[in-house]
């Protein structure tokens, strides 16, 4: 895979992570974590710790392009990116909310709603790699 499709891969899901991101964390569940508010770090600490997230994003973004790449088969694009996506979210999204729910006194609905939110941007990150890094025809 040439490296002219995998930096630019990198860079779009970086930014579908943090934006994703944004969007479940900040906007849909924003009212959910205020009625644990006790339990996070107060906003302006979150932020000063914000930096972590991004380069958690970035070693995400640059992992799942990269392990795509090795795997990627002579398929339709969607499919293996929606495959991928699935992978990706069991990997991630799901152990991850779930020991979340197990180690910090939250809802198992908040971590349903982990999975989910966090699960379906997996799924999202799985096709963009897909449809940037899909193997382009071999010239006749």
């Amino acid at each position: 895979m040439a490296i002219k499709r995998i930096i630019p891969a990198i860079v779009a899901c970086f930014v579908l992570l943090s934006a994703g991101g944004y969007l479940i964390h900040d906007v849909w569940l924003a009212d959910a974590y205020l009625e644990t508010i006790a339990i996070w770090r107060p906003q302006d600490s979150m932020l000063t710790h914000l930096w972590a997230a991004y380069v958690a994003n970035l070693i995400l973004a640059a992992a799942a392009v990269l392990i795509y790449t090795r795997g990627v088969e002579s398929k339709p694009w969607l499919g293996q990116g929606i495959r991928f996506g699935i992978l990706l979210a069991l990997v991630t999204a799901v152990p991850q909310s779930l020991v979340q729910w197990v180690v910090l006194p939250v809802s198992y609905r908040l971590a349903a709603q982990w999975i989910v939110g966090e699960g379906l941007l997996a799924v999202l990150v799985g096709i963009l790699v897909a449809a940037i890094c899909r193997p382009q025809p071999e010239p006749a």
